[in-house]
């Protein structure tokens, strides 16, 4: 997704700053959020406010969902604006690709920030969950299995790929978005027990 979402900055007015440097931003929104997650936890955890590793999985899977939501809204804005509406860069008014459609690439800013915290919930809470639990013997057969699940995420966007291109790319947003609303409440019926076995621990 990342690739698309620079490409989709491509499309925006950059003001001087190239495109790809956005999604930097991600990055720095994990150093700052960081600390202030984890203070989140220490926060609930004075209160026995039960917040175990299955439910922040879960709710990485709504953070991460509605950052695609918000990049489906922004897809659908960029295409609303001129000069070229639904065929960014494409058209005669675009100067042979030089003029974006009138959108700062700033409004992206959101969808990092929003990977970035499902990120700090969910994969580190995965490998973490997944590193404590596992027999001292297969620990580093499981985090094998949890960079697989990487990899098998990365197949599914080659996959998808063919069908991220203007004027689809909203759809393709909103898809992920559905999917990964679905994952969340699959993910917290399915898993929720481990949760219930940890505070009985």
């Amino acid at each position: 997704m990342h690739n698309n979402l620079i490409s989709q900055a491509g499309q925006m007015n950059l003001h001087g700053v190239p495109n790809d440097m956005i999604q930097a931003m991600a990055g720095v929104a994990c150093v700052v959020f960081g600390p202030v997650i984890q203070a989140l936890y220490g926060f609930l955890a004075k209160r026995r406010i039960a917040f175990g590793p299955m439910k922040r999985i879960a709710v990485a899977y709504i953070i991460c969902g509605s950052a695609m939501a918000y990049a489906s809204g922004l897809q659908q804005l960029i295409y609303s604006t001129g000069p070229c509406y639904d065929a960014p860069l494409a058209c005669t008014a675009s100067d042979n690709g030089r003029i974006p459609n009138d959108i700062n690439v700033w409004t992206q800013l959101p969808v990092y920030i929003g990977l970035a915290v499902a990120e700090i919930f969910g994969l580190v809470t995965a490998s973490q969950y997944s590193y404590s639990h596992a027999p001292k013997d297969m620990r580093s057969v499981v985090q094998a299995m949890v960079q697989l699940s990487a990899c098998l995420g990365s197949v599914m966007g080659i996959a998808i790929s063919p069908a991220a291109r203007d004027p689809w790319l909203v759809v393709v947003y909103a898809s992920i978005a559905a999917a990964l609303g679905v994952c969340s409440v699959l993910f917290w019926w399915i898993f929720r027990r481990h949760d219930r076995d940890n505070n009985r621990a």
